[in-house]
């Protein structure tokens, strides 16, 4: 897996009554980690920013003992700072 990931390569499709992640964790995982580094956070401040504790962001960085539930709550979290970004 490349250590450059394009974010806008994960995708989500919603349907009505139906959440299809068509990303594995290892993908979200590298996505948040790459956005974390190039917006040069820590993982204590991105934890605040999205109201998770640090080690929640650690754990959702490594893709281990993480939920399906919580690594799409940290992909939503991450595609609003994405959008935000393309904004400015």
């Amino acid at each position: 897996m490349s250590n450059e990931l394009n974010e806008q390569s994960i995708v989500v499709n919603m349907r009505v009554g139906d959440l299809k992640m068509e990303a594995d964790k290892n993908e979200v995982a590298l996505a948040l980690k790459t956005w974390r580094l190039r917006s040069g956070l820590t993982q204590k401040q991105v934890g605040e920013r999205w109201g998770m504790s640090r080690y929640t962001i650690m754990r959702a960085e490594s893709a281990k003992n993480i939920t399906w539930e919580m690594a799409y709550r940290i992909f939503a979290k991450l595609s609003s700072e994405l959008t935000k970004e393309g904004r400015e």
